[in-house]
Formats: C-alpha cells, sequence, structure tokens
C-alpha cells in the first residue's frame, strides 16, 4: 500500500455552490468518492504507524495484514481499490483504530485484508474473529460454519475458510458473483449478490466498480440488525425495486439518478416493517443505503436521493470544515422531522438532505396525471420545503455554529429553498402540510418543554 499516491482534493467554489443547492451530479460524487477512497488509505496507514508505537504482537499482525494488502494491490489494484471502498470496510478500519490496545481473536482490519487476497486471487494466511455463526469477507461475502461462535478464530487458508472446529468453506474468488453456495467440511458460503450491474447503472464508473450489491449477510453493515439472508424471491423483489427507482430518477431527476449510478454501492436491507418505511446512512458507510424495501418505485427512488445527499455532505464535511469544532457543544435545535432536539451538525444533514426530497416531490406532483397522486406529492413537496426552509432559517439564526464557509454552504441552500418555495401548489395541500408541520410542533413542544423559550428566540432573530 505505499505505492499509493495520494492526490490533494480540492472543491471550487462553482461546484460546492452546486452541492449546496443539491446537486452535483455524477462529477461531484465521482470527486467525492475519489477522496473517501483517499481518506480510507491515509486511515490504514495510520493505523499501521499507530500499531508500531503499541509494539509486540499487535504491531506483528497489523504489519502482516498490510503486507497482504500490499500484494492484493500489486496484483489486481482495480479489485483491491473495490473492496477497500466497500462501504462497511469504513466501519471496520475506525474500529480497528478503537481495538488497538484491546486483546482479542483478531482485529476488525484481518476482515479486510482476507476479502481483498481474496476478491485479487492472492494467497494469504489470515486470522479472523468469527461473526458467528461464520465470518465475513466484506464487499465479497460470509461463510456459514456452524461451529464459529462470535470471538472464536477462523482462518483463511489454501482458499478456504476453516472454524476451529474443523468447519470449513471453500471461498470463490472475484467478488460479488451469483454462483451457487459452496460446500465445505459442514460449511456454506454466501456471496453478496447484484442488485443492478455496472452495465445497467449508466454512470460511467470505472470498471473496478462491478454494481450495486445486496449486503444481507454483514452485521457491521447495520450494526444491532440481525443478518438474514434473503431468499430468491425477496432478491428479485429488491432488483426489481432498484432498477423501476433507476428508471424513474433518470426519466424524472437525471441529476440525481448520476449522483445514485455514481455514489451508490450497496443496498443493506431492514427486515419489513408494515407501520413505517425505514432508511438511514452512516458517516463511515460511504455508498451505503440501510432500509426496508419500499412498496413503491417512486419511495424507493425517493429513500435513494434522500440518503445520498446524507453521503454527499458526509464526504464534503470530511473535506470542508461547515461547522466550528466546538459546535457539538453548542445548542440543541428544533427539526422539523425529528421527534428530538439536534445539535447544528444533524441539523445541517436534515436540512440538506430534504432540500432534495421537496425537489424530488415537486418534479413528481408536476408529472403527475392522477389527481390523488397529485395531491400527494404536493403535500409532501410543501411540508418539506416549509421545514427545510425552517432549519435553514434556524441555521442563520445562529450563525455563530457555522465556519464562513458554512454560512455560504447554508446561505445557498436558504436561496435554493425560497426558489422552491415559490412553485405553486394546490391551496389544500399547502393546508395540510401547515397542518402536519403544526401537530409536529404542538407534540415536540409537549415533550421537549425545555427548548421552547429558545427556538421561539431563534425564530424571532
Amino acid at each position: 500500500m505505499t505505492g499509493e499516491v495520494l492526490r490533494v482534493f480540492r472543491i471550487d467554489v462553482p461546484l460546492l455552490d452546486r452541492m449546496a443547492a443539491g446537486g452535483g451530479g455524477g462529477e461531484a460524487l465521482r470527486l467525492l468518492g475519489d477522496a473517501e477512497y483517499a481518506r480510507r488509505l491515509l486511515l490504514l496507514r495510520a493505523l499501521l504507524d499507530r500499531a508500531r508505537e503499541h509494539g509486540g504482537g499487535v504491531a506483528a499482525e497489523v504489519a502482516g495484514l498490510f503486507e497482504v494488502l500490499a500484494r492484493a494491490r500489486r496484483a489486481d489494484p482495480g479489485v483491491t481499490r473495490r473492496v477497500l471502498t466497500h462501504p462497511s470496510v469504513g466501519s471496520r478500519l475506525v474500529a480497528t483504530w478503537q481495538e488497538l490496545a484491546k486483546p482479542g481473536p483478531a482485529l476488525p482490519l484481518a476482515e479486510v485484508a482476507a476479502a481483498v487476497a481474496v476478491a485479487a486471487g492472492v494467497p494469504a494466511e489470515v486470522t479472523l474473529a468469527g461473526r458467528g455463526p461464520g465470518a465475513v469477507l466484506p464487499g465479497v461475502g460470509a461463510a456459514v460454519l456452524a461451529d464459529a461462535a462470535p470471538g472464536t478464530r477462523v482462518r483463511l487458508r489454501a482458499g478456504a475458510l476453516e472454524s476451529e472446529g474443523g468447519t470449513s468453506v471453500r471461498v470463490p474468488g472475484g467478488g460479488p458473483c451469483e454462483a451457487l453456495p459452496q460446500a465445505g467440511a459442514g460449511g456454506r458460503w454466501w456471496p453478496l449478490r447484484v442488485v443492478w450491474p455496472e452495465s445497467a447503472r449508466g454512470g460511467g464508473r470505472a470498471a473496478d466498480v462491478p454494481g450495486v450489491v445486496l449486503d444481507d449477510v454483514d452485521p457491521v453493515a447495520a450494526p444491532g440488525v440481525p443478518r438474514m439472508r434473503l431468499g430468491t424471491g425477496e432478491v428479485r423483489a429488491w432488483r426489481d425495486g432498484a432498477a423501476g427507482a433507476m428508471r424513474l430518477l433518470r426519466a424524472r431527476h437525471p441529476g440525481y439518478a448520476g449522483e445514485v449510478a455514481v455514489g451508490l454501492r450497496a443496498l443493506v436491507p431492514l427486515p419489513a416493517d408494515d407501520a413505517t418505511h425505514r432508511s438511514s446512512s452512516a458517516a463511515e458507510r460511504f455508498g451505503a443505503v440501510v432500509m426496508t424495501r419500499p412498496a413503491s418505485h417512486q419511495w424507493f427512488a425517493e429513500t435513494l436521493v434522500h440518503e445520498t445527499q446524507h453521503s454527499k455532505l458526509v464526504a464534503v464535511l470530511h473535506l470542508i470544515d461547515l461547522v466550528e469544532p466546538g459546535a457539538s457543544r453548542g445548542p440543541l435545535l428544533y427539526a422539523p422531522w425529528r421527534d428530538d432536539p439536534r445539535p447544528p451538525a444533524a441539523l445541517l444533514h436534515g436540512t440538506y438532505a430534504f432540500l432534495s426530497v421537496a425537489r424530488f416531490w415537486a418534479v413528481e406532483a408536476a408529472s403527475a396525471s392522477d389527481p390523488g397522486r397529485r395531491y400527494d406529492a404536493q403535500v409532501r413537496c410543501a411540508r418539506w420545503r416549509e421545514a427545510a426552509a425552517e432549519a435553514a432559517g434556524t441555521l442563520l439564526a445562529h450563525g455563530d455554529v457555522l465556519t464562513g464557509t458554512g454560512r455560504r454552504f447554508v446561505t445557498v441552500m436558504d436561496a435554493e429553498l425560497a426558489e422552491l418555495r415559490r412553485v405553486p401548489l394546490s391551496v389544500a395541500a399547502v393546508r395540510e402540510a401547515r397542518r402536519e408541520a403544526e401537530e409536529h410542533r404542538r407534540l415536540w413542544r409537549s415533550r421537549h418543554a425545555e427548548h421552547t423559550d429558545e427556538q421561539a428566540h431563534s425564530r424571532t432573530m
């Protein structure tokens, strides 16, 4: 890995303004994706240096894993990058940093090194910690080993994963595939399935990124949520939903289609919930959307737009300070989409995402031929454009929590929202959206009376 030449990343003012307005397209996501890859390489180097400071067995373990990564990169740099940029690898690198001083069967970095070696076809012997029952190679797949309890040792050697009890499974190389489960001495191999391949994305990605995978085997991809292998029918439904969402985005939201096509790497399914649709993303898992499967292509598309905006802003914040470093100790603020008070950085995230959500529904309302669908889209547009505009105003009223660049960023958002608020919507839809907003505020006040006075003050400034 020492042969990697890192570049300096700059976001020029016109591009930053386009991103602040909720745009940027594939160009922005390519730049941010490259920056996130460089950030992971820097973290890898920092892990090696810190392990050397610890010395002893930790230094030897990390040096050995680093050598596996270096050999894989020399053999196949494209595949190495693909695995290193898999979303859950980011969480593993951070966890390794945190665990260097703790004894354990193996560092999370071992799973990364093993995954890279397998995908690049490089012979390697690596000891992993079991993630029961079995072991996970991020971006590649998972081995089911009945006697590999969490925390036990699993070894990769001679192209197979083997538990301490002797259960083993051979691991096919090359990354995500459609192969049947591979069997060994009592084990099974589950590859990641591709939701849509590179040829279907239309995002101009490099050939070393094979498409979007359905990551249903990795517990690190959605912490605290049990992983459950999806059946063939459910995988087919995810593929249909994703393909339909992309068709809709390309037809009516080409800018967002470009962002999703370039930026999305993995869909992480959550168990179905009849009551609500849930989705999330995380700072160290760039390119992943954790979600329940939406009931329609339209909601699928909206979710991809929403979470891609969070990923964009995370990557921007890794390059540029928009919020003052001490702002986490600042005021907790009202967010018109949350039941809890939010710190400034979190409010900025929500404002940024809902700007694009409101724009999405404005376009959907204008495109709808059915009166009922048009009304529903208008209500959502009205609800979220007003919510985002209110939150942007709150951030500007607390301008001391923003850096100079951050104030510019929010000012551009605010101007974009002002333009969006001029889009004509039916009086009934605006009235319904206002009723929902007022009910949300009433419930919020009843839960958080201690913040009410501060919020009233911020709205009058």
